[in-house]
C-alpha cells in the first residue's frame, strides 16, 4: 500500500489517502438523489439540534424578558422556514429542469458549508465523501444547465488536473482546441486559485476528482458558474486517470452557447 502512494504525486485532499484502492469507487456514477436525501437528512436533523437548545435555553431567556424569547424563536422559525422553502424549488428544479428558484445568492448553488455535516451523516450508512461529493457536483452541474445563460461565455477557462493519463489529455487538448478555450493545469488547489484570479474567467469547467472540484467550487467567486467534471480513478488517486470526453465537450458548447 505504500507503494501505491510513492509511485504518485497526491493533491492536497488526497493526503490521507491509505492506499487502498476500492473497487467500487474507481469510477463512480451516483444520482442526483443520494446528495439531496442526505442534505434533507442533515437539515431535519439540525432542525432538530437547534430546537432542543431552543428548548433548554428558553426559560433563561423569558427570565431576561419574554420578548426576547419571543423575537429568537421567531428567527429560527424563519430561517428554518426560508431552508425548507428553498430546497423545496431546488427539488422542482431538478426534477422538472426549470429554474423554480427565483432568489439566487450566485451563479451557482453555494452550500458546501452544510457538506462536512452531510459527510458524518453519510458516514453512519457507510456512504463515502466522494460518492456524496460526485451527487452534489452533478446537482451544481444540472442546475447551471438549467439556468439560462443571460448572454455566451466570451472568456472561458478549463482547469485540468497533473493526473490524466496521456490518450485522454491529448483528446481532452484536443476538444479545447477545437473550441479555443483557455486551459491550465493546476498542480494543487493555490494554483488553480491563483489561475482564476489572474485570468477572471466569466465560466469555468473544472477536471478534477470530487474533492478536489468541491474545495475549488467553494474557493470560486459566486459569481463564476462553474461546471465540475469528476475524474474516473482505475488506479486510485492522482494517476492514469481518464474523464468523459462527450460530458466535456458538451459543457463547452453549453457556455459558448454552441447547439
Amino acid at each position: 500500500m505504500e507503494q501505491e502512494k510513492k509511485d504518485r504525486n497526491l493533491g492536497d485532499e488526497w493526503e490521507g489517502w491509505s492506499g487502498e484502492i476500492i473497487e467500487s469507487e474507481k469510477e463512480i456514477n451516483e444520482k442526483v438523489w443520494l446528495f439531496l436525501f442526505f442534505y434533507i437528512t442533515s437539515i431535519l436533523i439540525l432542525n432538530l439540534i437547534i430546537f432542543i437548545i431552543y428548548y433548554f435555553i428558553s426559560p433563561r431567556l423569558i427570565q431576561i424578558n419574554p420578548l426576547v424569547d419571543k423575537i429568537v424563536f421567531w428567527i429560527v422559525i424563519f430561517v428554518f422556514s426560508i431552508i425548507y422553502v428553498w430546497t423545496f424549488l431546488l427539488i422542482l428544479t431538478i426534477l422538472f429542469k426549470k429554474d423554480f428558484i427565483i432568489v439566487k445568492t450566485g451563479k451557482r448553488l453555494s452550500i458546501e458549508f452544510l457538506l462536512t455535516f452531510i459527510y458524518r451523516i453519510a458516514a453512519l450508512f457507510k456512504i463515502s465523501k466522494d460518492r456524496i461529493g460526485n451527487s452534489y457536483i452533478k446537482i451544481n452541474n444540472d442546475y447551471i444547465f438549467i439556468s439560462k445563460l443571460k448572454k455566451p461565455i466570451t472568456n472561458l477557462l478549463v482547469l485540468l488536473p497533473r493526473c490524466l493519463d496521456r490518450e485522454t489529455r491529448e483528446k481532452v487538448l484536443n476538444v479545447i482546441s477545437k473550441y479555443n478555450c483557455k486551459v491550465f493545469t493546476a498542480t494543487g488547489g493555490s494554483s488553480a486559485r491563483q489561475v482564476v484570479k489572474k485570468e477572471m474567467p466569466d465560466a469555468i469547467i473544472g477536471v478534477a476528482c470530487e474533492r478536489d472540484l468541491i474545495s475549488g467550487i467553494a474557493d470560486s467567486p459566486k459569481n463564476i458558474p462553474i461546471i465540475g467534471i469528476a475524474n474516473k480513478r482505475p488506479e486510485g488517486p492522482c494517476k492514469n486517470t481518464t474523464i468523459d470526453i462527450d460530458e466535456l465537450e458538451k459543457a463547452i458548447k453549453f457556455f459558448l452557447n454552441i447547439k
